[in-house]
């Protein structure tokens, strides 16, 4: 386990954003089988995006979206979910480097929310088209056989409509690995 007592000093806190029993199990390797198996499971811890407005132009532009609030929270919880995997997924792109180190399952620890955005997220934000909007950033930790790996989660509004999320590895190793894994995929 990585112990509470890591912190980043750029991070919120007001909580320790362990997740305890919200704890995400993953493998390094997104397998088929995996897919099959465990996607449908993946469900965002409910610390993550905790307190942002996940609410598409086309919802608030019906004024009877009020009539409906059970779908109002379903949709607003199926966009976190997307946007949860999405990001694990990214990790798990930066994770797989590690496979000959480290087979055993990587376990999602700790989120939290930074205050301000990090400087290498701020530059990448340079090129994003004027109707992308940074909603939030997170610090995520994330247990690699006992050693902690960090990892900016950064989430956007795209449009009215639009949401996504980028991650950047903390470490200039694991951003080197990164940086591997999608320059060799590209050929």
């Amino acid at each position: 386990d990585i112990p509470k007592s890591m912190a980043d000093s750029n991070a919120d806190s007001s909580a320790d954003g362990f997740l305890d029993d919200d704890a995400v199990k993953f493998p390094a390797f997104r397998s088929e089988k995996w897919i099959k198996a465990e996607f449908d499971k993946l469900k965002a811890p409910s610390i993550l995006l905790d307190g942002v407005s996940l609410q598409p132009a086309y919802m608030t532009a019906y004024p009877t979206v009020g009539l409906y609030p059970a779908k109002v929270k379903q949709v607003r919880e199926q966009i976190k979910t997307a946007l949860f995997r999405q990001a694990l997924f990214k990790i798990q792109n930066v994770e797989v480097t590690y496979m000959e180190e480290c087979k055993d399952a990587r376990v999602l620890q700790r989120i939290v929310q930074n205050q301000s955005s990090s400087i290498a997220g701020r530059l990448l934000d340079l090129r994003n088209p004027k109707d992308v909007e940074l909603m939030r950033e997170e610090l995520w930790t994330v247990d690699r056989c006992g050693q902690g790996a960090s990892y900016f989660v950064r989430y956007y509004k795209e449009g009215g409509d639009g949401y996504s999320a980028s991650v950047l590895p903390n470490s200039p190793r694991d951003m080197w690995n990164a940086f591997r894994f999608y320059w060799s995929s590209d050929s």
